[in-house]
């Protein structure tokens, strides 16, 4: 019996890794189901079998694995084997058939879409039907005629918006770099759809593009310059094509303004003399538009702004003011901050004005793992939503709370290194921060060196013990682990596994004693091989616990009861209405004094900003004025007190313990009181107020 292909890979992956793996997750890897693995496994065993070699053995919440030996054998008679197998999801499949549609020279047959799909006709001709459906939702039209294949109608404006989208959902398996500069791996040339990209015309655009990274000061990320030389390869065709695109001329006048429409300019300039023909002036500001909206690592100025965005370093004041009012934080670093989000908001500007689509990675897990920061993220974008003129996508908010919580666990965090880490991320300064901030508090006794963009991974001399990566790596000796830019609990686990691996004494994560385990073992048994049977164990046992960060973030519930709240009829002044509704803090030890003065004098001299909401104050201060504990306590008044030209009646003093334990209490506490802040005001005792706290406490 000889092995499919899929087998084969599957094998190959078990064979290589150094730690247990799930099924699911070779379901996943796979585009396969768990039964679809399953039953490969039983071809896989039974082919071991045949050839004498031990079988594939599971382990009940660990995954499956294979011993040393057999590893060994299996290796020997894998050399003829091809090793590589990867399954097209549905998405995948439509995404190949749209860009064939758009780019191919010749016309396309059903025969011809199955040879690219490498699936049945049936298969085919469902996806088909399905992608008539969303091309529809770009106003374009799937024909079939005889003789004349396949087609896509619609305008031009409205086929590249598709084409951008359907590119995006293709991903060679070792990035678009490999395929661009002709170092693809054995797994992507083994893909014949690629072949459809001339990488010599890659190379050209890449070039191109790097010139203009030269030109305007700055420096795209690494994805971000790759795809967009993907992106300008495929207008290219259609413009081979004679298809051109119509700008609109008030966008035109606006992209006139800007150093990337000469860059673009220039870039059409150059293509008009290779080709020996004219190109309509309008798809130089259509590549312009593409230059502005894209993300980048650097900008060497932003003084030669023009008039469009000039005001857009006020709007990064404004946020990160609100910011630091709605999360009750202090930055330390207001100028860095202001620069790095200064440059994320610039190409967003455009994105969002003129509806480019950069390919951002799917963060719909941001909400999931940085719920509070989402939340208050969605309070502070208003401001950037006016300037541009538009309604921000939650996936725009989404990178935004990225700089933010990156920001956060910057301030927060102290470092006892003990080894060294590279980080290599392509994803963008946002995304990069948040990794390195997940990974300082992952390994407590590692020193992170860096984070470095691929193309500076390839230049530079390395000198740490191990490499964090969100890309594949060519191999320059020292260990990679790759990661997903945004990690779940489960994620930071199977990471913590990999490094355990790789450094086998006890390094300080190891909860178990494997010495006195292999006392025990030795006592009853003969060992063979004792330093192996010392480091199966090693990866056995060790079972870290990730804590959730839900988890160390209490719900508001948590931190108001009843001793916490207090009525009254009113108050002398605003200070004495600050002091009282402090006191159950201060009296529970939870505050000092110089904490309350602290919050008077911050109001006196920086006016009612405590203010949230007509009647309701939130006092606050920093950590360090003199909290011991995070608490809030609540004063309900029955007439309003003046505080410098405000009413309030409702006095919620907050005492932080750090920059985030308390976000999680203050977006349920702000979620309250946008919805239910009559029936906060109209309460008549503590009873009522706690019954409604219990109610968003859940939310």
């Amino acid at each position: 019996m000889s092995l499919d292909k899929r087998s084969t890979a599957i094998l190959n992956q078990i064979v290589h890794s150094e730690v247990y793996i799930p099924v699911e997750k070779l379901a996943e890897q796979f585009n396969v189901s768990r039964r679809t693995v399953y039953n490969d496994l039983d071809k896989i065993n039974f082919w071991l079998k045949e050839n004498r070699i031990s079988e594939i053995q599971q382990v009940r919440a660990a995954g499956l694995y294979l011993e040393k030996q057999a590893k060994q054998e299996v290796m020997s008679k894998l050399l003829v084997f091809p090793v590589y197998y990867y399954e097209l999801s549905p998405e995948e499949r439509k995404a190949w058939l749209v860009t064939y549609f758009l780019t191919s020279e010749k016309p396309l047959v059903l025969k011809d879409l199955i040879a690219i799909t490498r699936v049945s006709r049936n298969t085919v001709l469902e996806d088909l039907k399905g992608l008539r459906e969303e091309l529809a939702g770009y106003r374009l039209e799937l024909t079939s005629r005889r003789k004349l294949g396949y087609q896509v109608f619609g305008k031009e404006t409205d086929i590249r918006r598709a084409l951008v989208n359907y590119i995006d959902m293709i991903k060679p398996q070792h990035g678009w770099y490999s395929w661009i500069h002709g170092q693809a791996f054995e797994a992507d040339n083994d893909d014949s759809n690629y072949k459809i990209f001339n990488q010599a015309e890659l190379k050209r655009i890449y070039r191109k593009l790097s010139l203009c990274e030269q030109r305007l000061g700055i420096q795209f990320t690494d994805d971000v310059l790759d795809i967009l030389v993907v992106r300008f390869y495929v207008f290219l065709q259609r413009i081979k094509q004679k298809q051109y695109v119509d700008i609109d001329p008030v966008e035109q006048t606006v992209i006139e303004q800007t150093g990337e429409c000469n860059a673009a300019k220039d870039f059409i300039t150059e293509l008009e003399s290779r080709w020996q023909e004219v190109i309509p002036a309008r798809e130089g500001y259509y590549f312009a538009k593409h230059l502005l909206g894209s993300k980048v690592n650097y900008h060497a100025s932003f003084e030669d702004e023009n008039g469009e965005i000039s005001g857009l370093r006020e709007v990064v004041k404004q946020m990160i003011e609100d910011f630091q009012l709605v999360a009750v934080v202090s930055f330390t670093d207001r100028a860095g901050m202001e620069t790095n989000l200064h440059l994320h908001l610039k190409p967003a500007y455009y994105r969002i004005k003129y509806g480019i689509d950069m390919g951002e990675l799917p963060y719909d897990s941001v909400e999931d793992n940085f719920p509070e920061i989402y939340q208050l993220t969605k309070k502070v974008v208003h401001h950037f939503e006016r300037f541009v003129g538009k309604k921000i996508d939650q996936s725009e908010i989404a990178y935004i709370a990225i700089h933010f919580s990156g920001w956060l666990h910057k301030e927060g965090l102290s470092i006892q290194t003990r080894r060294k880490m590279l980080i290599v991320c392509t994803n963008g300064l946002g995304t990069s921060r948040l990794l390195q901030s997940q990974l300082e508090g992952l390994f407590s006794e590692v020193d992170i060196t860096g984070i470095v963009s691929l193309r500076e991974y390839r230049e530079m001399e390395l000198a740490v013990e191990f490499i964090v990566s969100t890309v594949p790596l060519p191999d320059r000796g020292i260990p990679v682990c790759l990661v997903n830019p945004l990690l779940d609990n489960k994620e930071k686990e199977k990471l913590l596994k990999q490094v355990n691996a790789l450094f086998t004494e006890n390094n300080g994560y190891q909860p178990y004693s494997v010495d006195t385990l292999m006392d025990i073992v030795k006592r009853y048994a003969d060992v063979r091989e004792e330093g192996e049977l010392q480091q199966e164990l090693r990866k056995y046992l060790y079972h870290p616990t990730v804590t959730s960060e839900a988890r160390m973030k209490p719900a508001l519930k948590e931190l108001v009861n009843e001793g916490d709240i207090l009525f009254a009829t009113k108050a002398g002044s605003w200070q004495q209405a600050v002091e009282l509704a402090a006191s159950p803090l201060l009296k529970k030890g939870y505050i000092t004094e110089d904490y309350i003065e602290s919050m008077v004098d911050n109001i006196e001299k920086q006016g009612p900003y405590v203010v949230i909401s007509p009647l309701v104050a939130m006092p606050h201060g920093r950590t360090e004025d003199g909290v011991n504990q995070l608490g809030i306590s609540l004063l309900h008044l029955q007439e309003p007190v003046e505080m410098l030209g405000k009413k309030v009646r409702i006095f919620m003093v907050l005492a932080p313990e750090n920059n985030e334990k308390h976000l999680k209490a203050l977006a349920q506490l702000t979620n309250m009181f946008s919805h239910d802040k009559r029936a906060i005001l109209d309460a008549i005792n503590k009873e009522q107020i706690c019954k409604i706290i219990k109610t968003y406490s859940s939310r």
